[in-house]
């Protein structure tokens, strides 16, 4: 069963996501080997069926063409997936999990090579993923050795994003914004905040707000006698009318 984990945010607050299951994970990692080899058998069936092309057997014979061609989207396939498509391979897809970063923030290049460079230790060859599903199961976070090292875990993804979810705000027509400073703000800041201001638990605690309010006020060098909240609203809507 998938357990809640409390990942502290850059900007001191503190969300809760769904951790994703051993199962799942394991599902997802089976598929992602399946494309995998799928793509190493077709590509044997073309030589066998053009290996005789005179192009074909002069790249076999320049061995590291070859293997640069041929077996490198294979062998980066896991990497170039997670940071090009936020965290997500074609198997974390169809499972609904992806990795994130355990402080909320994007995922780095060198966060999903570390996490990449242990799979030998956590899955391959010889210990046949014991070590990553004894670290998984044990850990708080549901981390593998390379999760630990890269400050990365794997989350359960919500099955339909809905619109409250997103940072989009309505903004009526006639709309004046307070704080031109927002543009400075990312996106993944703007999501913290609606985060913040959707769940019950959040939206409700002072001291979560205030902590936030002073944390963008700061950030932006703004001075303001709104209520922590009334504030954080208005910096969503104000960036949705510069965006």
């Amino acid at each position: 069963m998938s357990s809640n984990l409390h990942i502290d945010t850059t900007q001191n607050i503190t969300i809760s996501v769904e951790k994703a299951i051993t199962g799942d994970r394991i599902l997802a990692f089976l598929i992602d080997y399946a494309i995998i080899n799928v793509y190493y058998i077709s590509i044997y069936l073309i030589y066998l069926a053009i290996g005789d092309n005179p192009l074909i057997e002069s790249l076999v014979g320049e061995g590291y063409i070859f293997f640069m061609l041929v077996f490198l989207p294979g062998y980066f396939y896991h990497p170039c997936f997670e940071y090009f498509k936020d965290g997500q391979t074609p198997g974390k897809q169809a499972m609904k999990i992806k990795v994130v970063k355990l402080n909320g923030g994007e995922l780095t290049l060198g966060s999903v090579v570390i996490r990449w460079i242990f799979r030998l230790i956590d899955i391959f060859p010889l210990f046949l993923g014991f070590i990553a599903i004894i670290s998984i199961s044990s850990s708080k976070y549901g981390q593998r050795i390379g999760d630990m090292i890269a400050r990365t875990t794997v989350i359960k993804i919500k099955d339909r994003v809905q619109l409250k979810d997103t940072i989009y705000e309505m903004v009526e027509p006639n709309y004046i914004p307070k704080f031109p400073e927002v543009v400075r703000l990312t996106a993944k800041d703007i999501e913290i905040i609606k985060q913040v201001l959707n769940k019950k638990e959040y939206r409700h605690n002072k001291e979560v707000l205030d902590k936030l309010y002073l944390k963008i006020a700061g950030l932006l060098n703004i001075e303001t006698d709104l209520a922590s909240i009334e504030f954080l609203k208005t910096v969503v809507k104000d960036y949705n009318y510069f965006g």
